[in-house]
This record gives C-alpha cells, structure tokens and sequence, in this order.
C-alpha cells in the first residue's frame, strides 16, 4: 500500500492536510516569513527552506498567499535563481486569500510578474472572475476553487441565547487602501474604472476584464510573443486602470451598507473592525484578534453580517465559511457564485440592498426558529463540504490528474510531470540582462 503523500502547508492548514488523510508537515517559520518580503530575503531564506524540504522529503507545498516562496540557486545556471521548490521539482501551490496585487509588495513588479508566469508554481484563485483575468493576461498554472474553513474542534451544539446588546453585527475593516488621504491616481486611469463602473450598473455579468478588453478595448493584453518587461507593463497597466472599478466594488458592496446601518439601527448594529472611525467617521470595536473569541461571537449574535470586499468581483471571502462553520447565522450580499456553495435561503441569507437588508434584519430578528434553522443547515453544510480537508482532497486529485503528483493514473511515482513543469523560474531584471545572484 502506498505511503500517504507528504505536504509541508502553514500552521493554519497543518491540521487540514492531516485530517485530509496526508502526512502533514510545519513549514519552518524563517526569519522573515513575511508575503511582502524582498527578492533578497526570499533569497536568504531559500537555503533553509531547502534543506528542510529535502530532509522531509516533501512531495508538495501548501502555502497561503507566498509566504513561502522562496529562491536558490538553478543547479544547472549558478548566475540564476529559481523557486526553492522547483530546484527539487516539487509542486508549489499558493492558495491566495485576496489578489495576487496585494502580495510580494517588496518585490519590483517585474519580477513579481515574472514569478507568477512561472510553470512551477500553481496559483490557487478563490474566483472565476479573478482566475479568468489572470488566464487572460498570461498566467500558467491557474487553479479556481473556493476558500474553505480551517480544521478545528467546531462547537455544533445548538445556538445560545443571544448577549444584550446588538442584534447584528461585521466583523472587517472598510476599504481604507481606497480611500486613505493622500492616495495618488493618474487622471489617465480614471476613464476606464469608472466606465467599467458603469457598464456593470447595467451588465453585472459582465467581469472588468470583459468590458476592459473585449466591450471598449481600452488596451492590448500581453501576448506570448511580447518581450517580458512588455508582458509586465501590460499587466501593470491593467491593474492600475483596475482602480476606480475596485473602489466602485468597495463601497458597492461593503461600505455603503456599514454606514446605512449604523445611521437605521445605531448601537444595535456593532462594527467590528479598525479604520472605520478615520475612514467614514463611524464609531466600532476594535479588531479582535484572538479568533476563539471573534468566532463565539459569530454564534452569539442573532445576525452576522457578511459584506464583501473591493477586490471581489464573483466569489466568496474566508468569511461566508468562518462564519457558517461556527455555526453563525449569516445575512450576507449576494454574488454570483454563493448558490454554488450555499443553499440560499435555508443555509445563508442574502440581501441586495439597503431597504431589503433592513427587511431582512427585522424578518430574522422576529423568526428566531427559522434564524436557528438556517444557521444550523448552514454549519452542517460546510462542516460536510467547504473546510479545507475537502480543498486538499480536489488540489490533490486535480494535480495528480495533470501528472504533477504521484498517485495519479498511469502515474504512480512521479512528482513533476515535464510536460506541466517547463520554466526554470529565472528572475530577470524589466532590461533582456539576467538578474545576477549577487544584485539579489
């Protein structure tokens, strides 16, 4: 009988993979473990991260958003460097909590995007809508599949009393990247944020990228034949014309509700969260940060209010699973891809919005039986289907399918298929010079 595969993952995901029925491994938690951290400290750590992967014999890496990624010399060109995975053709797979923009902050965007056209490295997307711009301007190896729950001993007994006090609640922050003081934004990328606002006011099906590329052909989008340091200029570009369309998304579908409720119900509605007093001038509790207690109070609020993000065009966010995992009820806006995971209705609630969200509030405070109802067929439903144990099951699958896994058909012992693996993951500076190891 074969041994189970052997996954090094981070702490939040050990228990996951190991319940998931794999061997679990700790990443090692290296001196600047950080996704925002420059080429030379991902440089600097790759040796350690190495070392550790050879001496566990790991078969593949689970890491979220890449703080894991890690460079090292190319065996075969020392002047270059790649992923410390790829050196030992072992699959890495970052499962991205928000847009693949909001990692590698440090990282020059040119490398950045080089990395990410890498072959070695499998970018797990939460949502089509993101996953089919990043296929449309270039990227390899684009997994879409959903966020999920973390593994833990979950609380499924029936809801308690509901505490004094409000009747509902958001535990997040406001979109304060958006709208802090001092942001600067050329004139230039107003126009197409702003048109692609307007166009999905009318045509919500339709994501930026159709209306940026296809609809008002705004701009090009990379092409294999383009030079590298053009493909990374196009992609710049997009993103920044991306802007305005991300802020319209922000108060679309999280802000606008946070200050219409404080405004309707006052108290009886908290806000859970940071910026939101400098942001828009509304009073909230601070973020709680020990999550055994933000997550009791899920289940102890009648209603738990979900409210998406800026940068979410289709999916869901980690908290449409956190909070039905523990048995919350939750009243969350609709997106185009809830239905697929949640049974609306009987194991979620959606409004779309201001006047049905107070219906909504009033409607679920006055049928406590049904409220209970729903938040116990909600937690049920992602206890069976949506925690990460079932996510490593289908990324496992999914890749020993396209032969990157041993286990898969006709491939029982191979780790890397050649045929998927075809990028060294070279860095090279915007200019056609390679980027030296000493410049890193």
């Amino acid at each position: 009988m074969d041994s189970p595969l052997r996954i090094a993952t981070t702490k939040q995901l050990h228990r996951s993979a190991s319940e998931a029925g794999f061997d679990a491994f700790c990443l090692p938690e290296l001196p600047s473990f950080d996704f925002n951290r420059d080429l030379a400290q991902r440089r600097n750590d790759g040796p350690a991260m190495k070392k550790f992967l050879e001496e566990n014999q790991i078969e593949l890496v689970v890491d979220f958003n890449t703080e894991a990624l890690t460079l090292v010399q190319s065996p075969d060109k020392p002047t270059e460097l790649m992923l410390a995975t790829a050196a030992l053709r072992i699959p890495y797979v970052a499962c991205y909590l928000d847009p693949v923009t909001s990692t590698m902050a440090n990282v020059p965007w040119a490398d950045h995007w080089h990395l990410l056209e890498s072959h070695d490295w499998v970018k797990w997307i939460w949502e089509t809508a993101h996953s089919d711009e990043l296929k449309r301007l270039g990227l390899p190896n684009i997994l879409t599949m959903p966020m999920a729950a973390t593994n833990e001993d979950f609380n499924t007994d029936p809801l308690p009393e509901p505490d004094p006090g409000p009747v509902i609640a958001f535990m997040g922050h406001p979109a304060s990247s958006w709208f802090k003081s001092g942001q600067t934004v050329t004139s230039d990328s107003i126009v197409p944020g702003l048109t692609a606002a307007a166009v999905h006011a009318d045509m919500p099906d339709l994501a930026f990228h159709n209306i940026y590329y296809d609809l008002y052909n705004f701009a090009e989008p990379p092409l294999p034949s383009d030079d590298r340091a053009i493909r990374a200029q196009k992609s710049g570009q997009y993103f920044n014309d991306k802007f305005f369309y991300n802020a319209y998304l922000a108060i679309k579908q999280r802000d606008r509700f946070a200050k219409f409720l404080k405004m309707k119900l006052g108290d009886a509605f908290e806000l859970v969260g940071d910026h939101w007093g400098e942001t828009h001038g509304l009073k909230h509790t601070p973020r709680v940060w020990d999550m055994k207690q933000l997550h009791e109070r899920m289940r102890r609020v009648p209603i738990c209010l979900n409210l998406m993000k800026g940068c979410l065009e289709s999916g869901l966010n980690i908290r449409h699973f956190e909070i039905t995992s523990h048995g919350g009820f939750m009243l969350t806006y609709e997106t185009p891809e809830l239905a697929a995971n949640f049974e609306i209705g009987k194991e979620c609630a959606v409004f779309h919005d201001e006047q049905e969200l107070l219906e909504k509030i009033r409607y679920y405070i006055a049928h406590d039986d049904e409220r209970r109802e729903i938040a116990a067929a909600g937690q049920r439903r992602t206890l069976k289907e949506h925690l990460y144990s079932h996510r490593f099951k289908t990324l496992v699958g999914l890749l020993q399918k396209a032969g990157m896994l041993r286990g898969g058909e006709g491939n029982p012992a191979k780790q890397v298929s050649p045929a998927v693996n075809t990028s060294t993951a070279e860095i090279p500076l915007p200019s056609p010079t390679r980027l030296p190891v000493q410049e890193v």
